[in-house]
């Protein structure tokens, strides 16, 4: 699950691969997908709407969340953070990253996939 303020090339190359490990996974049935955040919900959804066919994602749904200025309440997501993936199995979360805004790291997040298809 990832909670992302900014729909941009940084977000999209997470995505991508995410999609990529997706594909390679089928059998795991990994899925993923992409909250949007921040403070205009009607501005929200047509980024979401721009970034999936800019992009040309299929297999993750971008969506905005019904909490969109900040996400779940419960979920606590760092408002300083850009990004925020948070890698769970069976309703346990194995890896969570909160990245600050141009310091997504995409290998990081990649590395702890193992973590959630054991």
């Amino acid at each position: 699950m990832i909670f992302a303020r900014k729909a941009d090339d940084a977000l999209a190359s997470l995505v991508k691969e995410i999609e990529k490990a997706i594909e390679a996974n089928q059998d795991k049935k990994l899925a993923a997908f992409v909250n949007l955040i921040g403070e205009d919900r009607d501005q929200l959804e047509k980024a979401a709407h721009k970034f999936v066919k800019k992009y040309n994602i299929t297999k993750v749904p971008i969506v905005v969340p019904v909490e969109y200025e900040n996400g779940p309440r419960n979920f606590n997501i760092n408002p300083e953070a850009e990004v925020t993936v948070m890698l769970y199995r069976r309703a346990t979360v194995k890896a969570n990253h909160a990245f600050a805004p141009g310091k997504l790291n995409v290998q990081q997040v990649l590395a702890d996939l193992p973590k959630i298809l054991d």
